[in-house]
């Protein structure tokens, strides 16, 4: 199992997707052109993410720490108008930093970067 982030371009703008693939990169092209109905010509950039890598580069002890990585990583072009979420792992104790949004049982948003703004969690609900 692969995970993708790609890069659509189409009409109206920009789109990132996280596309999981069991064959590989050419078959991650074909899911995201059925699902979103595109010519592949549309995907402006695929690459491979590696987790392992990514979760250690992306964690932090203190929630300073996590904020100052989420908001240089909110103004990197990459990143540009996209989300980056700060959350706490109680069962970890450390706060991660990434672009899924997916909250765990045992896990709790802080908030989030975007284009160098910080939103608390707690003042947006």
């Amino acid at each position: 199992m692969e995970t993708y982030k790609a890069t659509l371009k189409h009409d109206t703008g920009k789109v990132t997707l996280t596309v999981v693939s069991l064959s590989g990169k050419q078959r991650a092209i074909q899911q995201i052109t059925a699902v979103e109905g595109c010519p592949e010509c549309a995907i402006v950039d695929i690459v491979k993410i590696d987790n392992d890598t990514k979760q250690q580069n992306m964690k932090a002890k203190t929630i300073d720490e996590a904020k100052s990585m989420a908001k240089e990583k909110s103004l990197e072009t990459q990143y540009r108008d996209e989300a980056i979420y700060i959350i706490y792992c109680n069962r970890t104790e450390y706060f991660y930093v990434d672009t899924d949004s997916l909250i765990r049982l045992w896990e709790r948003l802080i908030g989030y970067y975007e284009n160098g703004k910080y939103t608390d969690a707690e003042t947006n609900s």
